[in-house]
C-alpha cells in the first residue's frame, strides 16, 4: 500500500496531499488541504484508506 497520496479534482487540480507516517504501533496521517471546505471529504478519504489497511485485504 502506498504511503503518500495526492488527491485531485475532476479537472486535475490538487485538492490535498496525504502523507502516512508509521510511528511504532500506529499510523499517523499528515494532511495538507488546499481549501478548508474540502477538509471533510479529505478526512473521509483517509479514513477509508485506514479502514482498508486495518481490514487486512
Amino acid at each position: 500500500m502506498e504511503r503518500n497520496y495526492s488527491i485531485t479534482d475532476e479537472d486535475g487540480n490538487l485538492v490535498a496531499t496525504v502523507d502516512r507516517e508509521i510511528l511504532q504501533m500506529t499510523d499517523t496521517y499528515v494532511l495538507d488541504i488546499e481549501k478548508p471546505e474540502d477538509a471533510l471529504h479529505v478526512l473521509m478519504f483517509v479514513l477509508a484508506i485506514d479502514a482498508e489497511k486495518c481490514s487486512g485485504s
